[in-house]
């Protein structure tokens, strides 16, 4: 079943779109609402949502050249369904989907680990959205983003096989990067998957580690 949001928006204009964009046009209107859960004005989120949609998905493109994890994931906890009660979900209601699907903490302490925190810093510093508002916006964001990729890879127009998961998401990021050159840095730090590390093992900031990315954001000198 289509939830009612999706309806007025059109499933097929969804599916025949980039991942960034069917995201981006699924929660534009909703921008209001989701400004009063994170505690941002309308036109804050809607910055914030524009920075954070490419950054998750380049974060996730860096995910799935780990292995198949990522994929499995899809597989097993997100089948799209979270956009057919996307209403509720916003909410706060989220009785109607599997615990792990709406899990946004889950998936971003799977996917970022400890670099979180730096991660939601980049993303305030470049669409100007508090550190605060980000922070919750971006476990509310992870399962939406994660249920776009299921839906679009369960068939039809517009979607894609899960065997090209790596390649569609390296597309996507390349596309943000042409597009939106403002986060450029950040998606490039996470589209490569981990940073590299020195000899002794500590993380080269050089090499697109957040450390060094936050320095060329914020201004930091090492």
């Amino acid at each position: 079943m289509i939830g009612p949001y999706a309806n007025r928006i059109g499933v097929s204009t969804l599916a025949d779109q980039s991942l960034t964009g069917a995201l981006n046009e699924l929660l534009a209107a909703q921008a209001g609402h989701i400004g009063r859960r994170v505690d941002a004005d309308e036109a804050s989120t809607q910055a914030g949502l524009q920075a954070a949609i490419p950054a998750l998905l380049a974060a996730l493109s860096g995910e799935a050249q780990k292995g198949t994890g990522l994929r499995q994931a899809i597989e097993r906890d997100h089948d799209g369904s979270i956009l057919d009660q996307l209403d509720d979900y916003l909410g706060g209601n989220a009785s109607g989907l599997s615990p792990r699907t709406a899990n946004g903490a889950g998936i971003l302490d799977h996917v970022l680990g400890d670099r979180q925190e730096e991660f939601a810093q980049a993303l305030s510093a470049k669409s100007g959205m508090s550190l605060g508002s980000i922070m919750q916006l971006l476990p509310m964001l992870a399962p939406i983003v994660l249920g776009m990729l299921g839906r679009k890879s369960s068939g039809g127009s517009g979607g894609f096989s899960l065997d090209d998961l790596g390649s569609i998401l390296g597309g996507e990021t390349e596309s943000a990067h042409a597009n939106n050159p403002d986060i450029g840095d950040i998606l490039d730090s996470f589209s490569k998957g981990p940073a590299s590390t020195t000899a002794g093992g500590q993380q080269d900031s050089s090499a697109g580690g957040l450390g060094g990315l936050l320095d060329s954001i914020l201004g930091h000198k090492g």
